[in-house]
């Protein structure tokens, strides 16, 4: 079956400057909108050589080697069974009227189907393919509403709306423009330069000349090549300049979808601006003026930085004189909030945190900051962390919120914290700490560096965790306003990568202590807040790399603090690849089942005295040996070591099970057997609960 004569198509969309923010993730979907919809419509074509195309002012898919026609196909139809298509007169049944009906023929023009299961009228339809033409702006009608516009724009008297209003639209197959419109433009092959260097329409030979053309006319369409290209440009300035640019991934993405046509252009500022901390000036920089910031060999700013123009400049000195005017009232901005900010101390601040709503139930942000100053006080001494040092930075970790400085860069909150009440004369511990119990902020974030910044970040994550939880404010579905989730895998990551050996569940308990004046907390909710931590921990470990059966296995043994358990986690995997492992699993399933369906508490208590069988008497005696020998590595961390140890008991336990009758119907004997196998069980469970290892 042909599928037609077969040609490049473009599709270009061309519009009003687009969000650069939302750029990648349009142009992302309206590609796989655009092929999956010819794939799924049976079209032929070579998507490993079909891509897309964008720049701020455009969109742009290009697909390879594609069919100007669907195949022609065969539709198979099965009909009712001979004998419920004919009477006994021989003469068609309403059954077999309606099913020639619906493909079309006469009754006696239907074939035969024979089956194992009996005979039935049968018709193949030949369906002749629908040209490209008729199916191609429908289907990209389709792709572009299906794409995640975030704020959809109506234009002129239009009843329809788009992310920004479309100018003018290019449909080429080959070098034939395929005709019908989109958003009020009817298709062409006009497309349209540089506003600056390539102004008004320029016309397209055909689809292949594409990216060539617009290349000529001064934009870069190529999103990845632009952005190399910007990329390596400022690299080489902030190079010339003795120093290193700093480009940010985001920053980067960002800008390239600013401009068509990037010329790197070095500037400077007034060196009495370097005065102000360095993230304000940075951050003045990349998010208010998307300049690349250069920093010295030791990574502190310098006043050069680099601008990405969108234009190539007969003077270029003149052009960077007009962005340095521009980035002076900004940096004068950050500087005179700075020295406002430094004419009161920290501690006068904290009376304005009551007038700033945390959470209604909660109170506001001087409760919650009172609440982290007790808390960060008992998490430190539980830790053997300076508590005073513990309880100042969480008395003072929210001052800054009222501050001028973070009133205008709200990410710097904590940073400038850090850096005014170093100016007051705070001890090091205690600015460091709350310049650093925001981290981590995002995933790949590392965790505060000082032990006084863990506790303080650890209270203000349980605080907010626990009262939420209390508020009934809990995450459903994917709604996540206090960021919670974040806020679980925060606490696991500090608890694992200081060390701490604290357990969760103390930690929930002393938050739930702290907000008991403010709030009722129920065991339900401290139950609720443990569920949840616990399978934010689950992904997090099963991300690192660990299975389902390893995770199940040491999530459900005993818990005790986060550096523990990763330890037993490593050592199951480890233990869960020797021969052993499978019978020593088998066996914990098996006694995990027997003693969950004991309605009576079951004694400790082994008796010697009833051994009936000499198996009972060799798992008794190995399991001894093997405590005395494992429970001083389970004191010391090595789990290795006692697992080895305790898969020396598969030869025991295999000859227990083969000849015991664990439920034995004299009471004495079954009790004596349950309590020798809860003994077993609480040997492995030091480490696993293997039983759970499926």
């Amino acid at each position: 079956m042909k599928d037609g004569h077969r040609a490049n198509l473009l599709v270009e969309l061309g519009c009003e400057e687009l969000p650069p923010l939302a750029l990648d993730a349009l142009t992302d979907a309206f590609f796989n909108g655009v092929v999956d919809g010819l794939a799924e419509a049976g079209f032929a074509f070579d998507r490993d050589r079909s891509r897309a195309f964008q720049s701020p002012r455009r969109m742009a898919v290009f697909v390879a080697d594609l069919a100007d026609r669907q195949p022609d196909r065969v539709i198979e139809r099965k009909g009712p069974s001979v004998q419920a298509a004919f009477d006994a007169d021989g003469q068609p049944t309403r059954a077999a009227q309606g099913f020639a009906a619906s493909v079309g023929r006469d009754v006696t023009d239907l074939e035969r189907l024979k089956t194992d299961k009996g005979e039935w009228l049968y018709c193949s339809i030949e369906e002749p393919g629908k040209p490209l033409d008729e199916l191609l702006y429908p289907l990209l009608q389709s792709a572009l509403g299906g794409l995640p516009v975030p704020r959809p724009m109506r234009w002129s008297d239009h009843d329809f709306t788009f992310v920004r209003p479309v100018h003018w639209l290019v449909v080429i197959h080959g070098d034939r423009v395929v005709p019908g419109s989109l958003y009020g433009c009817e298709a062409g092959r006009v497309t349209r330069g540089h506003r600056i260097h390539a102004p008004g329409d320029h016309e397209l030979p055909d689809a292949d000349a594409y990216a060539e053309r617009l290349e000529a006319l001064y934009v870069r369409v190529d999103a990845d090549e632009r952005r190399n290209y910007l990329r390596a440009a400022v690299d080489a300035i902030g190079r010339q300049s003795g120093g290193s640019a700093r480009i940010t991934p985001s920053l980067l993405d960002e800008v390239n979808n600013i401009v068509e046509w990037p010329v790197a252009v070095r500037c400077a500022f007034d060196e009495v601006f370097l005065a102000v901390p360095q993230e304000a000036l940075v951050a003045s920089m990349e998010s208010h003026q998307k300049f690349f910031p250069i920093l010295d060999a030791e990574g502190g700013l310098t006043s050069d930085f680099v601008v990405a123009a969108n234009i190539v400049s007969k003077d270029e000195a003149a052009m960077a004189e007009g962005y340095e005017r521009v980035i002076r009232p900004r940096l004068a901005d950050a500087r005179f909030f700075w020295e406002q900010d430094l004419k009161q101390r920290r501690e006068d601040w904290l009376a304005a945190l009551d007038g700033v709503v945390f959470q209604k139930t909660l109170g506001t942000v001087g409760d919650k900051t009172r609440r982290i100053e007790s808390l960060s006080r008992k998490i430190a001494e539980e830790l053997g962390v300076d508590a005073a040092a513990a309880a100042r930075a969480g008395r003072l970790c929210k001052a800054d919120l009222v501050s001028q400085m973070v009133g205008e860069f709200p990410e710097l909150q904590g940073t400038m914290g850090a850096y005014t009440l170093a100016h007051d004369g705070e001890p090091a511990a205690v600015y460091q700490a709350v310049g650093e119990h925001y981290r981590p902020r995002f995933a790949g974030d590392t965790i505060p560096e000082s032990p006084t910044g863990r506790v303080v970040a650890l209270a203000d994550r349980l605080d907010t965790l626990v009262g939420i939880f209390a508020a009934g404010l809990k995450p459903t579905g994917n709604k996540d306003p206090f960021a919670l989730r974040r806020s679980a895998l925060a606490v696991i990551r500090i608890l694992e990568e200081a060390p701490f050996p604290v357990t969760l569940d103390t930690l929930v308990e002393h938050a739930a202590r702290e907000l008991s004046a403010q709030v009722e907390i129920s065991d339900e909710t401290k139950s609720d807040v443990m569920n949840f931590i616990t399978e934010r921990l689950r992904h997090h470990l099963l991300d690192g790399g660990a299975t389902t059966r390893q995770v199940n296995a040491v999530l459900a043994a005993p818990r005790r603090g986060l550096p523990d358990l990763r330890a037993r986690l490593d050592a199951v995997s480890r233990f869960m690849k020797r021969d052993e492992a499978e019978a020593l699993i088998a066996a914990n399933k098996r006694i995990g089942n027997i003693l969950k369906k004991q309605d009576q508490i079951i004694s400790e208590q082994i008796i010697e005295d009833r051994f009936v069988l000499a198996e009972e008497k060799a798992l008794f005696d190995a399991v001894n040996a093997c405590s005395e020998a494992v429970e001083p590595r389970f004191a010391s961390g090595d789990y290795d070591e006692a697992l080895a140890r305790l898969a020396a008991l598969r030869a025991p336990v295999d000859r227990y099970f083969d000849s015991v009758m664990v439920m034995d119907d004299d009471d004495g004997i079954r009790a004596n057997r349950l309590a020798q196998l809860v003994r077993l069980k609480a040997l492995f469970d030091q480490v696993a609960d293997f039983g759970q290892a499926d």
